[in-house]
């Protein structure tokens, strides 16, 4: 039965990059199999070193993907990728059997649908076309892992930290005024596992960019600019020609209430 919280889940599968795409008899027996449910924050969605049995997908919210190894030291962690719904969670353990090599983590509340293994590797086997969007999804995971490489050891930090919010803010960003809002809650620490860098320099870093008007920081996420600053005028040897002087603060757009979503996504 039901929950009164429950989405339409034909509707819902129809936002998701990859099930979009799906016919609409396939997509509504995909539909037949979904269990909902939500979650809070912190919670693991997968656990690194156990077996999925589930295909879960990311309705609502955000989540981090995140391995953990031992070193000398003791343990060291890793944040290979973040996401936001809309998005299949990609979990190669769902394919091959095998147990988990990283943790996906809730970033905020969220609305998950999940999918059992062997019904949906059964379902695939009817319907070719969703075994394509699964085969697409996890290329595209091993992607982000490549791009991963460039910001965790390619260059001195602070390139490294602008490399990693530019591409997350193409990739999740919200078009806001001259830059573009990632409606992530990464904390610094997190930032700073993706780019190999301490938090307090990651910290340092994102004040000073924060100083420079290219960046703006919320507990729901950043606002990173990526449009071009206006040139500046012409210079001008007659003292009426030349313009008054500049306030010395930075205007930036509003942030968005966060209570009232700016798209469909988490």
């Amino acid at each position: 039965m039901s929950s009164p919280t429950d989405l339409d889940a034909n509707t819902e599968l129809g936002l998701v990059p990859g099930f979009s795409d799906l016919a609409l008899d396939a997509r509504s027996d995909l539909a037949t199999l979904v269990n909902q449910r939500r979650v809070h924050a912190q919670l693991s969605l997968v656990e690194q070193g156990v077996q999925s049995q589930v295909l879960q997908v990311l309705v609502r919210g955000a989540a981090k993907v995140v391995r953990t190894t031992l070193a000398e030291g003791g343990e060291s962690t890793v944040v290979l990728d973040v996401m936001r719904a809309p998005c299949i969670i990609g979990d190669p353990s769902v394919i091959d059997g095998l147990p988990a090599l990283a943790s996906v983590i809730t970033l905020r509340s969220s609305h998950l649908f999940s999918f059992d293994r062997r019904a949906l590797l059964k379902l695939c086997a009817i319907y070719p076309q969703l075994a394509r969007v699964m085969m697409a999804r996890y290329a595209q995971e091993i992607r982000s892992f490549v791009r991963r490489i460039d910001e965790v050891v390619t260059g001195p930090v602070d390139e490294r930290v602008k490399h990693l919010l530019e591409s997350l803010a193409l990739q999740h960003g919200t078009l806001l005024g001259q830059g573009r809002f990632i409606a992530i809650p990464l904390r610094r620490r997190d930032i700073a596992c993706m780019v190999n860098a301490t938090t307090e320099t990651v910290s340092r870093l994102l004040a000073k960019f924060e100083r420079e008007g290219l960046a703006r920081s919320t507990r729901d996420g950043i606002w990173w600019r990526t449009a071009a600053r206006p040139p500046a005028p012409p210079a001008s040897t007659h003292e009426s020609d030349r313009p008054a002087p500049a306030s010395s603060g930075v205007a930036l757009p509003a942030m968005p209430n966060p209570a009232i979503p700016q798209d469909r996504r988490g």
